[in-house]
């Protein structure tokens, strides 16, 4: 791993359905947030990498995920070394 790159880990589904995590190495120029990571993944290792977005402002939620344990919008959290990414999930509690 070079000093302008950092490892995140994005959460995925193996072939018995059960979840996994799969890293992937993301160039870094400055600051970038997670979506921005999220799209560079899709764009340049792994098209099966899917999110949601929007507005890229923080005002629709679109982006809203599970990162490193915490509920945050994509757009608005910055990327750092070793993040864990997963979809959200309210637990079923959406009614």
């Amino acid at each position: 791993m070079d000093r302008n790159e950092i490892r995140i880990h994005i959460a995925a589904w193996d072939e018995r359905g059960s979840k996994v995590y799969r890293e992937y190495l993301v160039p870094i120029d400055g600051e970038m947030n997670v979506l921005n990571a999220l799209e560079y993944v899709h764009i340049h290792l792994d098209p099966s990498v899917s999110y949601q977005v929007s507005c890229r402002r923080g005002v629709c939620g679109a982006c809203l995920m599970t990162i490193d344990g915490k509920k945050r919008l994509a757009c608005e959290t910055e990327v750092k070394d070793g993040m864990k990414i997963d979809p959200f999930s309210d637990g079923g509690n959406n009614a």
